[in-house]
């Protein structure tokens, strides 16, 4: 308040070990004065804007498994004599992940949405849950892996976008739920918070 910001939402983040709040400006004052103020109060640890971040596109399949270009490059079959991912737990921060896929039977340990929406599943977030744990007709890169499906994107004017503040919700999910692999297939600006 005695920055004249609207507080739109304050978590404790024990990834990061502190609170982070989320802050709008209500009146027409520059970004960049409320940030050096902001920055200049003793009580703030650091200041950044809420990036957007928006999910990368796919390019359709041409034909046959096109999708699966990657299997003779990364020499999965030869890899999967010695490793398949066995129980590790691998959180895919995307957008929504169709649990019912027969690519993913019984890989989804545990769903989290970031965004608390109502949205069902995405093609991009289940394509990216596929390239890692796929074991029926397409094969994954890990397909005995746990996953940690968490929705961090959702619909919006030009496809599928999350911010800094609730991919980090997303992180944070993942790290507490026991993660050894975070899956993020999206692109935005730099992040310090996010990095």
């Amino acid at each position: 308040r005695r920055h004249g910001l609207e507080r739109i939402a304050s978590e404790n983040f024990p990834l990061l070990g502190g609170t982070i709040g989320l802050f709008r400006i209500v009146d027409r004052r520059p970004v960049e004065t409320v940030r050096r103020e902001l920055a200049a109060d003793g009580s703030v640890r650091s200041v950044q804007f809420n990036f957007r971040y928006f999910l990368q596109q796919q390019k359709a399949a041409t034909e046959g498994d096109a999708a699966q270009y990657a299997v003779a490059q990364l020499r999965l079959p030869q890899a999967h004599q010695f490793v398949r991912g066995m129980n590790v737990p691998i959180a895919v921060i995307d957008s929504g992940v169709d649990a019912r896929h027969p690519e993913l039977a019984n890989s989804v340990a545990d769903n989290f949405d970031a965004l608390g929406s109502k949205e069902g599943p995405h093609v991009h977030g289940t394509g990216v849950a596929g390239a890692i744990v796929a074991h029926a007709k397409l094969m994954g890169s890990a397909p005995k892996a746990r996953l940690l499906a968490i929705r961090a994107f959702g619909v919006g004017a030009n496809g599928a976008e999350s911010t800094s503040y609730v991919i980090l919700k997303a992180m944070d999910y993942a790290a507490e739920h026991g993660a050894q692999i975070i899956n993020m297939s999206f692109a935005g600006p730099k992040d310090p918070l996010l990095e």
